[in-house]
């Protein structure tokens, strides 16, 4: 879990793990120099816990939280490794249900699920839905991002990090394509198993035209470097999508922008 200023939510994340119904795990949070009380937040739970370990550095790292995950995951202990946001909540039996389809499945190097939306004070207002099966999950690679990443659960075998540092924004959505290209397989649980919260301070809701600009790159690199086909439909709703984030003032962008994704399914 990085994090970085979260003292709104971090309690709420980091309790919703020490609730599963699975209890072998460890927690590692990495704090990204954060300047409000979140080393506070995380210095009380690792006393109260010892599953917790907290890491520190001293300044952000950047880039979406990426870099930080890559170096929790480095001391990462365990068979599989769990990723969930400083804002988002995990419900009970999160780790219980995805831990098991993997040992079940060992052909299967990432699971994931569907998502329930949040809002600040926890309310649900909708859901995000993702294909379950692996080629699914591909054929979805260009309309949009086929992995909840706050969701998932993977094996813990990588010889290098699991995100690639490439692009300005959304390098989880450029590895995890990699990942797939080279061979590992992916599939997400039909059930929501965490819950993701919209918020004003989101990072992907801030600067959306350059993070959309971005996103067509990574997508770009899909079809240029690896000879990615993307349907016709999907194309034309990227069309739609990038047609209306250029045209709209910035200000309404971060209200509408969730419910167009949930209209064109993207």
């Amino acid at each position: 879990m990085p994090v970085y200023n979260g003292e709104r939510f971090i309690s709420e994340s980091i309790q919703s793990i020490l609730n599963q119904s699975y209890t072998n795990f460890e927690v590692l949070v990495l704090d990204n120099g954060s300047t409000d009380k979140t080393q506070d937040i995380l210095a009380n739970f690792a006393r109260l816990d010892n599953r917790i370990r907290i890491i520190l550095e001293s300044k952000p790292l950047g880039y979406g939280g990426e870099v930080a995950s890559n170096v929790a995951a480095r001391q990462a202990n365990g068979l599989f490794i769990a990723k969930l946001d400083a804002d988002d909540v995990a419900t009970p039996d999160r780790l219980a249900k995805q831990v098991t389809f993997l040992l079940a499945h060992p052909d299967i190097f990432m699971v994931g699920s569907q998502l329930t939306l949040i809002d600040e004070a926890g309310n649900v207002t909708g859901s995000r839905a993702y294909p379950t099966d692996h080629d699914a999950i591909y054929n979805e690679f260009y309309l949009r991002f086929p992995m909840a990443n706050p969701a998932v659960m993977y094996r813990n075998i990588l010889q290098d990090d699991l995100y690639q540092i490439r692009f300005p924004h959304f390098n989880d959505y450029y590895s995890l394509f990699l990942l797939i290209r080279n061979g590992y397989r992916m599939h997400n649980l039909p059930e929501p198993l965490t819950a993701y919260r919209i918020h004003t301070a989101n990072t992907v809701f801030t600067n959306l035209r350059a993070k959309w600009r971005s996103n067509m790159a990574i997508k770009e690199s899909f079809v240029r470097e690896f000879g990615y086909k993307a349907s016709k439909t999907h194309q034309i709703k990227l069309v739609m999508i990038t047609w209306a984030i250029n045209l709209l003032p910035e200000r309404f962008l971060t209200s509408i922008m969730n419910q167009a994704r949930q209209v064109l399914k993207a």
